[in-house]
């Protein structure tokens, strides 16, 4: 990418509890000292980033510069999450280059980008071409939805602490002294008690199966969710298929002891509350209202009934 000139760098400074706002000063200042211009677009509030993507790709693919501007984002999951949604079809073949900026970063993890600014910057410059990765897209049938996640769409346990993660009157207070991954862990606890059995239908590839008392239901992009733990160790962003991860529901104590399991080189898989597939097409109906979420984007209380498969987007590192 020696011939790349400009970048237009959308910035979210709230990630990670602020450090958005820290990663992007580092940003700019290995930027100048390259001598690279760039040009910063702030997101003011959830949801900003898709919208600034959309306009950006659109600007980009219009210019008549021979060497078009570079799209970079620096955020999150949840602010890559958006810039993909602002791509969606109509710009699906444009490259994004990210710098992780997030608390989590398990798209950075499971694609081995650097939470090192400057060294996930020398993997954007030093790359020849854009890799081409997968990313979950998916359809739901009851309320005639589609969109796509980067890292995993739930249903369940992940879900519901998204939600109380979102409603805890401490997030924002916590968030200002860099502790919201404290107000997650308490969303943590609350629901691995509260969260009941669902019964889910599966058809994978055209092979049913069902589970009466499904706890953890996750559709995966690669092995790490949660800030890094491996959920989905066969999964992978490059082989077109979609990974699914059913956890039963169990005693709280046991399914501690899976995701301590999770942690420890995919043990888990083993268990025989824990059932995994791996599909070019997968389906997921319930009868029962249930908690769903993409990427950490709390989706609603909701029938399910989802069409899940894999797209590919492009990235430079």
């Amino acid at each position: 990418m020696t011939n790349q000139k400009h970048f237009h760098i959308i910035v979210n400074e709230l990630a990670g509890s602020g450090n958005g706002k820290l990663i992007c000063a580092t940003l700019v200042k290995l930027l100048t000292e390259k001598k690279l211009t760039f040009q910063l677009h702030k997101t003011q509030y959830a949801g900003h980033a898709i919208q600034l993507t959309t306009e950006l790709a659109k600007k980009i693919v219009t210019t008549s510069e021979i060497n078009a501007p570079l799209l970079m984002i620096v955020g999150g999951d949840g602010t890559l999450h958006e810039a993909v949604r602002g791509l969606g079809e109509e710009y699906k073949d444009m490259p994004l280059a990210y710098i992780p900026a997030g608390s989590g970063n398990d798209f950075a993890k499971g694609l081995g980008i650097s939470k090192k600014t400057h060294e996930a910057l020398s993997q954007i410059l030093q790359a020849t071409s854009p890799k081409k990765i997968d990313v979950l897209r998916y359809q739901e049938k009851i309320l005639q939805q589609e969109g796509y996640a980067i890292n995993n769409i739930g249903i369940g346990f992940d879900a519901a602490t998204v939600k109380y993660t979102n409603q805890s009157s401490a997030k924002v207070r916590l968030n200002k002294y860099k502790l919201g991954s404290v107000a997650y862990l308490a969303s943590v606890t609350t629901v691995l008690f509260k969260q009941k059995g669902f019964p889910i239908e599966v058809i994978a590839d055209g092979k049913q199966r069902f589970f009466p008392k499904a706890f953890l239901v996750t559709v995966n992009n690669h092995p790490y969710f949660g800030g890094g733990i491996g959920i989905s160790p066969k999964a992978s962003p490059y082989d077109q298929q979609v990974d699914l991860i059913v956890l039963q529901k169990s005693s709280v104590f046991k399914i501690i002891w899976l995701f301590l399991l999770m942690l420890n080189g995919g043990r888990h898989l083993q268990h025989k509350d824990v059932h995994s597939f791996q599909a070019r097409h997968i389906q997921i109906r319930s009868t029962q209202l249930e908690d769903t979420q993409a990427d950490g984007e709390f989706l609603g209380h909701r029938s399910v009934h989802f069409y899940f498969s894999a797209t590919t987007r492009y990235f430079w590192f």
